[in-house]
């Protein structure tokens, strides 16, 4: 019931709002994680 009454309310226009489009973090150079997490600790464990 609630959600309901949430997803109805209207945001009012904020003409004086505006909001940066950049990133905010660094980009890092380590690669994304494919793997399960254990897995990788695994794999860091035997090397």
């Amino acid at each position: 019931m609630q959600l309901k009454v949430i997803a109805h309310k209207v945001v009012p226009e904020r003409p004086a709002r505006s909001e940066p489009r950049v990133r905010k973090r660094r980009p890092k150079i380590y690669p994304l994680m494919a793997k399960p997490r254990q897995e990788l600790r695994h794999q860091l464990q035997t090397a």
